[in-house]
């Protein structure tokens, strides 16, 4: 049922019984007509509350979140992705761990990107012949592995001849991994890997 609909039946329903009250007062009308209208104001603002689903409200959550930060440059960016950014940086709960990352990763479109750390493979006497060759200082480093085909350009016979060859990577979420990283890791950005 149409909700000014409703609200007619409700208003004529409060009226006291007799003849001289009429339901189709014009009066009456314009009152459930009104409420409807305030009801379905106040469903948009309910809406609002949501930043994945915000729309009037976007400029001033971005303001309080301190956001387009630099890693998003303002024109570049479409509803969906304020959104999604708004949202990683409100109900994202914070960690220095795998998951925290993966999960940012799969906010900001890479849900199948992984993570390599070389925090136990510490090359030894009695490592196997199979074992990588980190040492130490590799416990602080951590790779972030983006698929093949995310973001790699190769050279086109249009291009010109200073080009590059191949183009890879993605500065955007490059800057929002290394803005929440550990202060003490480096994070190193593989692009093009099939299996990590």
């Amino acid at each position: 049922m149409d909700i000014e609909k409703q609200y007619q039946r409700m208003v004529g329903n409060l009226l006291p019984y007799g003849p001289a009250w009429d339901k189709t007062e014009p009066i009456l009308l314009s009152l459930a007509l009104t409420l409807s209208k305030t009801h379905l104001r106040v469903d948009d603002l309910m809406r609002e509350i949501d930043p994945r689903t915000t729309n009037e409200l976007i400029d001033r959550y971005e303001q309080i979140c301190g956001l387009p930060d630099s890693c998003y440059s303002e024109e570049s960016q479409t509803l969906t992705t304020r959104r999604n950014r708004l949202d990683s940086k409100l109900n994202l709960a914070g960690g220095i761990n795998k998951d925290f990352y993966l999960q940012t990763l799969a906010i900001n479109g890479y849900p199948d990107a992984t993570i390599t750390n070389y925090n136990n493979d510490v090359f030894t006497c009695e490592s196997s012949c199979e074992d990588y060759l980190y040492d130490e200082e590799w416990r602080y480093y951590w790779v972030v592995n983006i698929p093949a085909g995310r973001h790699i350009t190769e050279m086109t016979c249009e291009d010109s001849c200073n080009s590059y060859l191949r183009k890879w990577g993605n500065k955007q979420i490059e800057c929002i991994i290394e803005k929440l990283c550990a202060s003490h890791t480096y994070v190193i950005f593989k692009y093009g890997v099939i299996n990590a």
